[in-house]
């Protein structure tokens, strides 16, 4: 069923009609909620705390898959993992759901010019950007940034690019000497300057997609500068207690292809020095962001958009900086499935945080409902307006994401592929880990109490005192999965 719904607070002209409100979709890749405004003071994220003073910020976010392109697909068609069956990074989106309508799309088929720069669809590993979704083709800003490797011979300026390999392989993290107005986030926030720009006399729905804080961790001294690495704690190197054999991958192959990564396989764990430098550049990583986040927030101050622009910033999923000895994301853990969110409506007070349950799926059903734009049917998610206007409304009762398994465990005597799914109601976070041919066949349950942290301590599940919180979860997890179930049909 096909609802309708109207944002009541689009800007009135003075001949009585009302402007359509712009919509900036910012995407920051790999960005944890390890943030100035989620309480991590010793982080330098001015801009992005700004932002979140002037919107509303959600606490308790959480990606349905904690990959790239998994999640992003999730959030641009508003379908679960499950509804289109991909769970990789290559498989693109309209070869199982070919006909779906993405967030973008159905903007650009209401009346506003779709635009996008940076790194919105996950492209790369065989996988492609989505032509249904834009106005225009994507704004090329990566010849731009090929045309600047292009050093001339006798110019000794070092690029961005240009930062050294050793055996072949690029470092982890790089204090980088180019100019930051030729590294490629830079490049991408200037070119959506320009573009909001050109646009800014009509509705628009302006998608920009920042690289950083992915592998490798590069920019510029300056922002390195802003954090003393002494005072980097290193995180405790210490599995959870009971964990399930098919929860972590410990060594992320996105990380091993970084020089000198692989060599320290055999201690299992990376020595203090590295850690603290990784932490380091993931830091600088995100500060430079930040910076890039004001150059966009001060470009729609100078064009007096501000007041009719919708901004949201999101990352698509969290990411471990050494906790447990790991990194990067590919889990079901609260680290890797809690994301930063923020959205900021002209229209609605800012200032405001909230920790109802959502989910980036949410996204899509939001931005519509925010803008007045009727809302397809296919949707997975719930619109998050009644939060926005009550931060302590209640939504949904958890939050679901997954994480699939099998070829990697190559000693598993079960011989299947394995399907986990994980629900959090606040408190607990509770994973069934299954058969995904054969759903009944159940393998592994975790259970972790996040009342007093967001890290996993111990798994609860094998303990007897905690079997009627399991069953409960288990339940609110059957629940879910069989309203997804259905509506996927």
């Amino acid at each position: 069923m096909i609802c309708l719904c109207f944002a009541p607070y689009s800007r009135a002209q003075q001949d009585g009609s009302t402007v359509k409100k712009n919509i900036l979709f910012i995407a920051v890749d790999d960005l944890r909620p390890e943030l100035g405004c989620y309480g991590a003071a010793y982080m330098k994220t001015p801009n992005i705390d700004k932002l979140a003073r002037r919107g509303m910020l959600f606490e308790n976010a959480y990606c349905q898959q904690a990959v790239c392109a998994p999640s992003r697909n999730s959030i641009m068609t508003g379908l679960r993992p499950d509804a289109m069956n991909i769970y990789d990074l290559g498989t693109f989106f309209r070869t199982t759901a070919p006909d779906v309508v993405t967030l973008p799309q159905q903007f650009k088929d209401h009346g506003y010019t779709s635009e996008v720069v940076g790194k919105i669809y996950h492209m790369g590993h065989g996988n492609q950007d989505d032509e249904l979704s834009w106005s225009v083709p994507s704004w090329d800003y990566k010849r731009e940034v090929e045309n600047l490797k292009r050093v001339r011979r006798g110019d000794t300026t070092r690029l961005e690019s240009d930062f050294p390999r050793l055996d072949g392989k690029h470092l982890p993290y790089y204090k980088s000497g180019a100019p930051e107005a030729q590294m490629t986030d830079a490049i991408i926030a200037r070119i959506a300057i320009e573009r909001i720009r050109e646009l800014k006399d009509k509705p628009f729905f302006m998608a920009v997609g920042f690289k950083n804080p992915h592998l490798p961790f590069v920019a510029p001294k300056k922002y390195w500068d802003l954090y003393d690495p002494d005072k980097i704690e290193i995180p405790k190197r210490e599995d959870p207690e009971g964990v399930s054999k098919y929860a972590f991958v410990r060594w992320s192959g996105e990380l091993k292809k970084y020089y000198g990564i692989d060599s320290y396989k055999k201690e299992g764990y990376l020595p203090d020095d590295l850690s603290r430098n990784l932490i380091h550049g993931y830091y600088a990583s995100v500060s430079m962001i930040d910076a890039q986040v004001g150059r966009l927030m001060d470009a729609l101050d100078e064009l007096g958009l501000r007041e009719n622009t919708i901004v949201v910033l999101w990352g698509d999923h969290g990411w471990k900086l050494g906790e447990y000895g790991m990194w990067a994301k590919h889990s079901n853990t609260e680290l890797d499935t809690r994301s930063p969110l923020i959205i900021s409506d002209p229209g609605f007070p800012g200032g405001k945080s909230s920790r109802s349950l959502v989910e980036l799926v949410d996204l899509y059903p939001t931005l519509c409902e925010l803008s007045g734009i009727e809302l397809p049917g296919h949707l997975q998610g719930e619109s998050l307006m009644p939060v926005i206007k009550d931060p302590a409304y209640t939504v949904k009762k958890v939050a679901m994401s997954q994480y699939p398994r099998g070829k990697a465990l190559k000693n598993d005597k079960t011989h299947q592929e394995v399907m986990g799914y994980s629900v959090t109601d606040g408190h607990y976070r509770f994973t069934r880990w299954q058969s995904y041919e054969n759903p009944g066949i159940v393998l592994d349950k975790e259970l972790y109490d996040h009342s007093g942290g967001r890290a996993d301590i111990t798994n609860l599940a094998k303990f007897k005192k905690y079997r009627s919180v399991v069953q409960r979860m288990e339940k609110l997890l059957d629940e879910n999965l069989e309203k997804y179930r259905k509506a996927s049909h």
